[in-house]
């Protein structure tokens, strides 16, 4: 999964951060993807890694890229996860990574 992937190549921008928002847009989109409890799993994982992490869960209409970049506003840095679709997938529906790459007012580690 391309966000855990993320996750850990900035493990050590995020051990060294002061808070670390795990965040998660609609979680109850991607059925069986995130457990009983949405980023639970995730942010266990960075606290044991001595990451202070907050769980950030947004419910929203937005489009997903829209929403990380929302919730981000005033981080130094957003961490995500990078997938790529079909040329025509994109062009219709447009996609979190473009997003991102196309409107992030802030650094952005992206891994596929």
């Amino acid at each position: 999964m391309p966000a855990l992937r993320a996750i850990g190549a900035a493990l050590p921008l995020l051990v060294a951060a002061d808070t670390v928002r795990l965040a998660l847009v609609n979680p109850e989109r991607e059925a069986g993807l995130h457990g009983d409890e949405p980023g639970a799993d995730t942010a266990a994982y960075l606290a044991r890694h001595g990451v202070r992490v907050e769980v950030v869960v947004e419910r929203t209409a937005a489009a997903p890229g829209r929403a990380l970049l929302d919730i981000a506003e005033r981080a130094s840095l957003l961490v995500s996860g990078a997938y790529g679709h079909s040329r025509y997938r994109e062009l219709l529906l447009g996609g979190v990574t473009r997003t991102l790459l196309e409107r992030a007012q802030l650094p952005v580690l992206l891994a596929h």
